[in-house]
């Protein structure tokens, strides 16, 4: 948690962590209905309401009707966020790199000996 909320300090993209988080599942899904969205982000859909509002105001997504079903909303990541995730994605991988720079040669083993672990964790 204390590596993500660095990431996070680090990678300042001008948006909340929610905001971002919702951006990135957006952009890694294509074009989703708000309430697949908010079962993705875990939260409710009032609070999924407001996040993708403001995604929408800063320009940064799109909303469109479902042409399957109309009465249905998409949201899909606009160009100048698809922009700014790469921005941060950017600025992160420059923190994590320059960090993991400063790790001794038994550390960097050691790190790269948990990686499979890690992946088990934030996959499954």
């Amino acid at each position: 948690m204390r590596l993500a909320r660095r990431l996070r300090q680090h990678a300042d993209s001008g948006s909340t962590p929610a905001q971002m988080s919702a951006l990135a599942s957006i952009a890694r899904v294509g074009p989703v209905s708000l309430g697949d969205l908010a079962a993705l982000e875990q939260v409710g859909p009032s609070t999924l309401t407001k996040i993708v509002a403001a995604l929408e105001g800063a320009g940064l997504v799109q909303r469109s009707a479902d042409p399957s079903d109309r009465r249905v909303a998409l949201v899909s990541v606009s160009d100048d966020g698809r922009a700014l995730l790469r921005r941060w994605r950017t600025s992160a991988t420059s923190y994590l790199a320059r960090r993991v720079a400063t790790l001794d040669p038994q550390e960097l083993k050691d790190l790269a000996a948990a990686l499979p672990a890690l992946e088990r964790l934030v996959t499954g």
